[in-house]
């Protein structure tokens, strides 16, 4: 009976420590969260670094004399809003001249096509991150299969 009693608290704890984890993982999950389309107010961080994202997804601008770099350029539908932060801020959108991804994840590049062909820049991610931005994000193991998560 004790041993019984043993494995129920060993496996009740087991659960209790496992569930936020499970929780967590779960809000990591793809999903279409409206504040990452949502217009945040663009900032200056320090030096020449704004941050012009929305307000759930982030995105940077980092201003030189040579063009922009932007860092990510999230969904399609958040272009309008990027290049209105930009631009807020006093600088042109077409000077942007270098288009960083962070990660090829749907929700950090989908828009990069619309701004390279806006602005002209150059696309830029890591050799890792080629494949996955070439299959339009279909070999990314967890938003592969899922139409609405490829770009």
């Amino acid at each position: 009976m004790a041993r019984d009693v043993n494995r129920y608290w060993g496996m009740n704890a087991l659960l209790k420590t496992l569930l936020p984890v499970l929780l967590f993982t779960h809000n990591v999950a793809p999903q279409n969260d409206s504040t990452w389309t949502e217009t945040f107010p663009p900032f200056h961080i320090a030096g020449n670094l704004y941050y012009v994202g929305s307000k759930g997804l982030a995105n940077y601008l980092i201003t030189t004399p040579q063009g922009h770099i932007l860092i990510n350029s999230d969904l399609e539908a958040n272009v309008p809003l990027i290049r209105a932060s930009v631009e807020k801020l006093g600088f042109k959108f077409g000077d942007v001249k270098i288009l960083l991804i962070s990660h090829a994840h749907w929700d950090h590049d989908a828009g990069s096509a619309m701004i390279k062909q806006i602005t002209g820049a150059r696309y830029m991610v890591m050799d890792a991150d080629v494949p996955v931005v070439e299959s339009c994000g279909k070999s990314v193991f967890q938003y592969g299969s899922t139409p609405a998560y490829l770009y």
